[in-house]
C-alpha cells in the first residue's frame, strides 16, 4: 500500500543524516531544513522528522545511546558522501549499525565531494576510483544504487529551496522517504502552495472576525503562548540532558556535580511524559556511571585553597585560612566545630597540618613554631619553637605525646614540654608516620639516586633502624597497618607493597594499578583491606592478604587525590582531592567484583534467603557470600559433565543442578543424584517449583514431568504434559500456576487455572526466558540480541530491548519493579517494569555475560562474566534523581541558571532542601 506524503507517526524518525562535520558542517543543516520543509502540509510542523547529530563524539570510543536509539528508530539513512566522511570512524560506525539492522533499500547517498563509480562487472563500487564512500559498504548493495550529485552546492547562496537546483536535489532525496516519485512530490508542493494561498485569504477574513471577537483572539493567543512556552521548556530540558551527558562522558573531568545539577534542572522543568522519561533515563545512566559514589561535598569558596588535613575516619577536615587552621564538616560543606584559639606566633608561614589517629589533636608546623590544639574545645594545648629547617610534613603520635616533622631531617618533640627528643636524624625525605602503639615511626629518605623507608623506635636511646630499600623509585606515601605489624609503601610509579617493619622483609607481592604516584594509603579497621589514592585521580581498594585489587577503581575527582580514609564502620570511603571536593563512596555494596576462580562460568542462581550466590561451570558449582564475596562450599563435577543450569528450592536449602549426566540436588554439603523413572529418558532442563520439594523436568522425549522428590532425591511423577519438543528453558511464576517452556524458536505457556497450553513461536532462536513474579508477563531473549515481552492481554511479543549480540539471560526482580537482560556484548540492561524505554545500559564485563540474577531484596543485581571470570554486584537505583540529589551539596547558583539554563525561565531548585550556591564552578 502506498504511503501518503506527510502521513506518519510523529514520534518516528524518517531520516538519519550521517556526515563529516569537517566537510559538510554547512551543507548538512541545509539538507535537513530542505527535507523538513519540502512538501510540508500546512497543518504540520515539518514534512519529515530528520535526525542530524550535532555533538562531538571524539571523547567517546563508541556510539552514544541517543545515536543508537535514533538509528534504531529511523526509516532511512542519508549519507553525505565525501572523502572526509569515508575516513570518519563515527560515520563508519553509524553505517555498520545500519548494515546490521536495516535493508540496503533504505540507504540513500548524496555525493558532496570526491568520486563514486560503480563497476557493473564486479557488481560493486570501483574502489580504485571511489573515494567518497567507506570500504565497509563493499558488497552491501545488490545493484547499483542511485545517488544524488551535490558537489556543485557548496556555495552558501545555493543552499536554499528557492534555488531550483538545490530544490530539485532535495526532492530527489525526499521522494523515497515519502514513498512517492519526485513528480508526485512536486505536485504535492504545488498543492501545498495553493492551500497556503487560500489560507492567506481566509486569514484576512479571520482577522476581521477576530477584531470583532477580541476575547476569542486573546484566548487563542494565550494558548499559543502557552504552547510556545512549553516547547521552549522541552528544548531547555533536552539541552540540559545533553550537557549533563557530555560532562559525564569523560570519567576524568570531575564535573559530575555540575552534571547532576543539570539533570536536576531538567527534572524541575520537564512537564510531558516524553521529556520526563528522557530525564529519568539520563539520571539512571548517570547514577550507574559512578555507582559507588554516595556524596560530593564542596567547601565554601576560598576555604580549600591552602593546606589541609583529614582525620583517620574522614569525619573532620582542617583547612588553612590566612595561616590559621579552620575546622570543616564533610557533611554540611561548611566550617564546623570549635573555633581554634589564635596562635601566639605571628608572621610565620604555615607549612604542614596533621591530626592524631583519633582526631582529638591537631598539629600545625609553621616555619618557626609548632602549635597543638585540642579538637574538643579548640583551645591551644601548646606552642613551642621549632628549628628553621625545611618542613614537608608533620605527624602526631596516636597517644598525642610526640610530634614529628620530616623534611630537612627528622625531628621529634615532646608535646607537653616542647623539648626536642634526641638529636635530629639526617634524612632528606618528605613523609613521617607513627605506628598505632606510638612507639615506632617510619620516614623516607633519598639514597644514592633512589630512596628508602626507615623504621625506628621513638625513644632516642633505641636507635636501631630497619631500612626498606627502593633503589629505583621515589617514596610517595607511607602507612602503618592498624596492628603495626605491616607497613604499606607507595611509590611515584604507582606501585604498592607491604613490608614487615620489624624484619625489613616484604610481606606480600607488589600491587600495581595506579598510573602515577600513590598519594595516600589507608587501612580498614581490621587491616584486611587497604585503599589508595593517586595522582591519576582514582581510588583503589586492595586485599592485604592476597594483594588482589578489590572492586573497580573509583573515578570522579578532577585532580590528584591527597587524602583517603575508611569510615568507622568500614563500609564507606572518604576522599579529599585537589579539585576541592570531598567524596564519600560505598566501599562495600555499591559495586563489587569477585574473581570466581572457575573457568568459563555459565550458570547463576541467587539464594532466596539472600545469603549465597551459586555459580556453575565446567568443573562444578561454587557458593559465594553475597555480602562479602567470600567463597563457600564447592561441589566438583567430572570435567566432561559440567553445569547447564541451576535452580534454588523455595526455602533456599537445596540447589538443583542440571548437567549432561542428569540431575543433582545439593544442600551445600551433600549432593544426591535425582532418580527418575526409566521412561523419563534424557533430561533437557529442570527447575524447582515454588512450593515444597517438587520439580518440573523437561525431557528430550517432548514431555514436561512434575516430580515430587523425597528425602533421598527419588522422584515420583505427579503430572505430565506432552509438548512435542525438548524444552531447553523452563520458567515458573511465583505462585506456580504458570509454566513457560522454550524449544529453540517455539514454546508454550501452561496455565493451571485455565487447564490449557498456549503455544507461541518466534523467527529467531530463543536463548533464555523468565516470568514476572505475578506470572502475567513473559520475557524472552533471542539469538539476534532482541528482548521480547508478552503480557496476558497481548497475543504477540513486543521487542523492548536490543543487545549487540545474543541475549544470554533475562531476570525479574522479586518485587516485580525491574527486569534486566544480559548478552554477548558484555552489557547488562536494566528496565523499569512496564516501560518500553531502556533505563540503563551498563558495560558490565569485558566479554559475554552468561547469567544475571536479582538479590532477594531487589536492591542488587548479580552479573556473571565468562571472559573476565568474575561476578559483579550492582546496586539498583529505584529513584535515580533522588540518588543524584543525595550526592550534591548545593543547587546551582542563580547566575549559573541564567547563563546556562535559561534567562527567560524562572529559577527552579534542582534538589529540595539543598542550599543554592553563591557562585558557580566557572565563576570561582
Amino acid at each position: 500500500m502506498r504511503r501518503h506524503i506527510g502521513v506518519r507517526d510523529s514520534k518516528q524518525i524518517d531520516a538519519f543524516i550521517s556526515y563529516s562535520r569537517a566537510a559538510d558542517s554547512r551543507l548538512a543543516p541545509s539538507i535537513q531544513r530542505g527535507l523538513t520543509r519540502l512538501a510540508k502540509k500546512w497543518y504540520r510542523i515539518r514534512a519529515l522528522n530528520v535526525f542530524r547529530d550535532q555533538t562531538d563524539l571524539s571523547a567517546s570510543h563508541a556510539l552514544g545511546a541517543s545515536i543508537e536509539e535514533a538509528l534504531t528508530d529511523a526509516r532511512f539513512f542519508v549519507l553525505l558522501a565525501s572523502p572526509a566522511a569515508a575516513e570518519s570512524k563515527w560515520v563508519r560506525r553509524e553505517i555498520e549499525f545500519w548494515q546490521r539492522n536495516k535493508a540496503s533499500a533504505t540507504f540513500i547517498i548524496a555525493l558532496t565531494d570526491g568520486t563514486i563509480r560503480w563497476d557493473d562487472e564486479a557488481g560493486d563500487f570501483d574502489w580504485s576510483i571511489t573515494d567518497a564512500l567507506p570500504r565497509n559498504l563493499s558488497g552491501y548493495f545488490e545493484a547499483e544504487p542511485l545517488w544524488q550529485d551535490l558537489t556543485w552546492s557548496r556555495d552558501a547562496d545555493r543552499l536554499s529551496l528557492r534555488h531550483s537546483g538545490f530544490r530539485d536535489a532535495v526532492a530527489a532525496l525526499a521522494a523515497p522517504v515519502h514513498g512517492s516519485s519526485k513528480r508526485e512530490l512536486d505536485n504535492e508542493e504545488v498543492k501545498a502552495h495553493r492551500i497556503l494561498t487560500l489560507i492567506g485569504v481566509l486569514a484576512t477574513a479571520m482577522i476581521v472576525i477576530l477584531t470583532l471577537a477580541f476575547g476569542a483572539q486573546y484566548w487563542l493567543a494565550a494558548v499559543a503562548k502557552d504552547q510556545a512556552d512549553e516547547n521552549a521548556r522541552d528544548a531547555t530540558v533536552m539541552s540540559a540532558i545533553r550537557r549533563a551527558q557530555d560532562e559525564l562522558a569523560n570519567a576524568s573531568t570531575g564535573y559530575d556535580v555540575s552534571a547532576y545539577q543539570w539533570l536536576g534542572a531538567a527534572r524541575s522543568l520537564a512537564s510531558r511524559p516524553s521529556t520526563e522519561g528522557a530525564v529519568y533515563n539520563a539520571a539512571l545512566a548517570a547514577a550507574y556511571s559512578r555507582p559507588n559514589l554516595l556524596r560530593v561535598t564542596e567547601p565554601e569558596p576560598g576555604l580549600s585553597e591552602g593546606l589541609a588535613a583529614m582525620t583517620a575516619d574522614g569525619m573532620r577536615i582542617a583547612f588553612e585560612r590566612k595561616g590559621q587552621p579552620v575546622l570543616w564538616s564533610p557533611h554540611t560543606g561548611r566550617a564546623s566545630g570549635p573555633a581554634l584559639e589564635s596562635r601566639a606566633t605571628k608572621d610565620s608561614k604555615l607549612l604542614a597540618l596533621a591530626f592524631n589517629r583519633d582526631g582529638s589533636r591537631l598539629a600545625a608546623a609553621y616555619s618557626t613554631a609548632i602549635v597543638l590544639w585540642d579538637m574538643r574545645t579548640g583551645r591551644r594545648i601548646n606552642e613551642f619553637a621549632k628549628d628553621a629547617n625545611t618542613t614537608e610534613s608533620v605527624a602526631i603520635s596516636p597517644d598525642g605525646r610526640t610530634v614529628a616533622v620530616a623534611g630537612g631531617g627528622l625531628r621529634l618533640w615532646d608535646t607537653s614540654s616542647g623539648r626536642p627528643i634526641g638529636k635530629p636524624v639526617t634524612a632528606t625525605g618528605s613523609w613521617v608516620v607513627f605506628a598505632s602503639d606510638s612507639r615506632k615511626l617510619a620516614f623516607d629518605s633519598l639514597n644514592n639516586g633512589g630512596s628508602e623507608v626507615r623504621v625506628r623506635n621513638v625513644e632516642p636511646d633505641d636507635a636501631d633502624e630497619v631500612a626498606l630499600p627502593y633503589p629505583h623509585n621515589q617514596i610517595s606515601s607511607i602507612a602503618f597497618a592498624p596492628d603495626g605489624r605491616a607497613l604499606a609503601v607507595g611509590t611515584d610509579d604507582g606501585r604498592l607493597r607491604l613490608w614487615n617493619p620489624d624484619s625489613g622483609k616484604p610481606a606480600g607481592r607488589i600491587m600495581s594499578g595506579h598510573q602515577g604516584a600513590i598519594k595516600a594509603i589507608t587501612f580498614g579497621a581490621d587491616g584486611s583491606r587497604m585503599a589508595t589514592a593517586g595522582d591519576d585521580k582514582t581510588i583503589r581498594q586492595w586485599d592485604t592478604a592476597t594483594g588482589a585489587e578489590f572492586g573497580f577503581p573509583l573515578t570522579g575527582h578532577a585532580g590528584p587525590v591527597d587524602f583517603i580514609a575508611f569510615s568507622r564502620s568500614g563500609r564507606e570511603l572518604v576522599s579529599l582531592g585537589e579539585d576541592a571536593t570531598l567524596r564519600r563512596w560505598d566501599a562495600m555494596s555499591g559495586l563489587r567484583r569477585t574473581r570466581l576462580g572457575t573457568s568459563a562460568p555459565v550458570a547463576l542462581a541467587a539464594d532466596p534467603r539472600g545469603k549465597n550466590v551459586a555459580v556453575g561451570g565446567p568443573d562444578g558449582v561454587r557458593l559465594w557470600n553475597q555480602e562479602t564475596g567470600a567463597q563457600g562450599a564447592t561441589l566438583h563435577l567430572p570435567r566432561d559433565v559440567g553445569v547447564e543450569s541451576l535452580s534454588y528450592s523455595p526455602d533456599g536449602t537445596s540447589l538443583l543442578i542440571v548437567s549432561a549426566d542428569g540431575l543433582r540436588v545439593w544442600d551445600g554439603t551433600t549432593a544426591r543424584a535425582v532418580t527418575l523413572a526409566p521412561s523419563t529418558g534424557p533430561v533437557s532442563s529442570a527447575v524447582f517449583m515454588p512450593h515444597g520439594k517438587q520439580i518440573v523436568v523437561g525431557s528430550y522425549a517432548g514431555k514436561l514431568l512434575f516430580q515430587d522428590l523425597d528425602a533421598h532425591a527419588v522422584g515420583t511423577t505427579s503430572a505430565s504434559i506432552d509438548i512435542a519438543c525438548p524444552p531447553a528453558h523452563l520458567t515458573v511464576s511465583q505462585d506456580g500456576m504458570r509454566l513457560a517452556y522454550v524449544c529453540d524458536g517455539k514454546g508454550g505457556i501452561a496455565d493451571a487455572k485455565a487447564r490449557r497450553v498456549r503455544t507461541f513461536s518466534l523467527e529467531q532462536r530463543v536463548t533464555t526466558a523468565v516470568f514476572s513474579p505475578d506470572g502475567r508477563t513473559l520475557l524472552l531473549g533471542s539469538l539476534d540480541g532482541t528482548v521480547w515481552r508478552r503480557k496476558d492481554d497481548l497475543n504477540t511479543f513486543v521487542a523492548v530491548g536490543v543487545h549487540r549480540g545474543a541475549v544470554r539471560s533475562v531476570a525479574y526482580s522479586p518485587d516485580g519493579n525491574w527486569f534486566a537482560s544480559a548478552g554477548d556484548d558484555g552489557s547488562v540492561i536494566i528496565y523499569p517494569h512496564g516501560s518500553k524505554l531502556i533505563s540503563a545500559r551498563i558495560s558490565a564485563h569485558t566479554g559475554p555475560v552468561a547469567a544475571i540474577a536479582f538479590s532477594r531484596d531487589s536492591g542488587h543485581l548479580v552479573s556473571l562474566g565468562t571472559t573476565d571470570n568474575a561476578a559483579h554486584i550492582w546496586h539498583i537505583f529505584p529513584d535515580p534523581l533522588g540518588e543524584l540529589c543525595k550526592r550534591v551539596t548545593y543547587n546551582m547558583s542563580e547566575s549559573a541558571w541564567k547563563d546556562w539554563v535559561s534567562d527567560r525561565i524562572s529559577y527552579q531548585d534542582q534538589c529540595a532542601g539543598k542550599p543554592r550556591a553563591e557562585r558557580s564552578r566557572e565563576e570561582q
